[in-house]
């Protein structure tokens, strides 16, 4: 334990030293840090619709012991029971057409008002749900949503004197009947494991997923605004800093289980990275900037898409106490926050470099081949593909870019992780905002998906991936 806190003293002394270095720097910004454009994936898929009407759905989950529904969360703050086709258990498509996707549950009266400006687009709301791995024995599931300041938070970066924009909340529920079929959600069940204080409204990370270890782990941005800077941001940036209190930036391991927490309500596992250290007991790893979806593959690897500030999106494989380096770098690139009143950029590519930082395993940048903007503006993290329908794409990490206002992109890591365009052959081009991935209980692929990107209208639409039409 001590032989590592010291080496945490170390790379963040190294850290700063780097930042100080940057600062004194006459930078000059890359127009076009990774030349050339995406290359196509020799694989090619269908897309099969299996739910519309939804505003913005954000996130999918299967629940333990239900073979034929998907759990669609819409960021407007409903939960719905998606019916999917199951041969296995004598479904077939046409029987999984006819049945309605049923509400599970509304949590819109416990988010803030959301949708900003006449376009409606915010990045709060309802943005994750998770299972427990016992669901179907204990009935227990999580949510994690954007509320309105209620009291002191579980953790703050706020100063005294400033209010938060809103409080990212993670909540219990329970079915209830745990193991029967179709079970309602008790809605006294709702049990608030943490509640953590955001400075502004976008930034919020939101994703939970149980790892193989049945532990939940918790995706939480950086806070929000611009470059990891201003009123509720640390010095060194708040996906830089273990500082008491300071979660955001982070992914976070936890036991819903368990009490030893400071607030009594959920437990710390004894073999997190951090333990011992005020207030960073919960951290798994640090160093994002908007970690949004994240999954773990077959294998047990944790697999996160964070979104970049102006340029670089990255895919990271996220490991116990590593350090993804937001925002000394943006992917594999060193950047320069700019101070307050200016953009941050990136400068020049450091593979490796400064020491103690964590590469992404892929990265792409907002531009195509002669550094024109490519419409690509913030990545979606997704699933590695263990599926028996699309052979051809098993074993490769399926993920896309949210490109609002519908022109997202569909991308696969191919040989050597080389990011490539994923194309849809019945719909080329996609024309819809990638909001996000599901999986369902065979491991298929579901796009979550919009035309507006925003909380606009009820465009939102559930897409499974097929083979591509002959």
């Amino acid at each position: 334990m001590e032989a590592r806190r010291l080496m945490q003293l170390i790379t963040g002394a190294a850290l700063a030293a780097a930042i100080q270095g940057q600062a004194l720097a006459q930078q000059v910004p890359l127009a076009d840090p990774i030349p050339g454009p995406i290359p196509a994936s020799p694989v090619q898929v269908g897309l099969e619709t299996v739910m519309t009407g939804l505003v913005s759905p954000v996130a999918g989950a299967v629940a333990p012991g239900d073979r034929t529904h998907l759990y669609v969360a819409d960021q407007a703050g409903q939960v719905w029971r998606v019916p999917i086709a199951n041969r296995e258990d004598g479904d077939d498509d046409d029987n999984a057409a006819n049945r309605q996707p049923e509400l599970f549950l509304d949590v819109s009266n416990l988010l803030v008002p959301l949708g900003l400006g006449p376009g409606k687009y915010d990045e709060r709301g309802l943005l994750g749900i998770a299972f427990h791995p016992q669901f179907k024995f204990n009935g227990l599931f999580y949510t994690f949503t954007s509320q309105p300041v209620k009291g002191a938070a579980d953790f703050s970066t706020m100063p005294a004197g400033a209010a938060p924009n809103c409080q990212s909340v993670v909540t219990e529920w329970r079915v209830q009947r745990p193991g029967r079929r179709n079970s309602p959600v008790d809605p006294a069940s709702a049990r608030e494991l943490l509640r953590i204080d955001k400075p502004q409204f976008n930034h919020n990370g939101g994703a939970l997923a149980f790892g193989p270890d049945q532990m939940l782990y918790v995706a939480l941005g950086d806070g929000g605004g611009a470059d990891d800077e201003g009123v509720g941001h640390a010095p060194e940036g708040n996906a830089q800093s273990l500082a008491p209190g300071n979660v955001l930036g982070k992914i976070l391991r936890i036991d819903p289980l368990g009490r030893n927490a400071a607030n009594g309500r959920y437990g710390i596992p004894s073999d997190n990275p951090f333990v011992g250290k005020p207030g960073a007991d919960e951290i798994f790893a640090y160093g994002f900037r908007n970690p949004f979806r994240m999954s773990f593959d077959g294998g047990g690897r944790l697999i996160a898409g964070d979104v970049g500030q102006n340029m670089i999106e990255e895919v990271d494989v996220v490991t116990a106490g590593a350090n993804y380096g937001w925002h000394v770098k943006e992917g594999t690139f060193l950047f320069d926050g700019a101070g307050l009143n200016a953009p941050g950029f990136v400068y020049t590519d450091s593979p490796g470099l400064p020491a103690g930082l964590t590469d992404p395993i892929a990265q792409y940048d907002h531009t195509d081949a002669a550094g024109q903007p490519a419409a690509r503006t913030a990545v979606i993290g997704g699933f590695v593909y263990r599926g028996h329908q699309l052979r051809q794409l098993r074993g490769q990490y399926v993920f896309g870019d949210y490109s609002g206002g519908g022109g997202g992109h569909l991308f696969v890591l191919g040989r050597n992780n080389q990011v490539q365009n994923l194309v849809a052959a019945n719909r080329d081009p996609l024309g819809l905002a990638v909001l996000g991935f599901a999986r369902d209980d065979r491991d298929e692929l579901y796009l979550l998906a919009s035309s507006t990107g925003t909380l606009l209208g009820k465009t939102g639409v559930v897409m499974k991936l097929v083979r591509a039409p002959r």
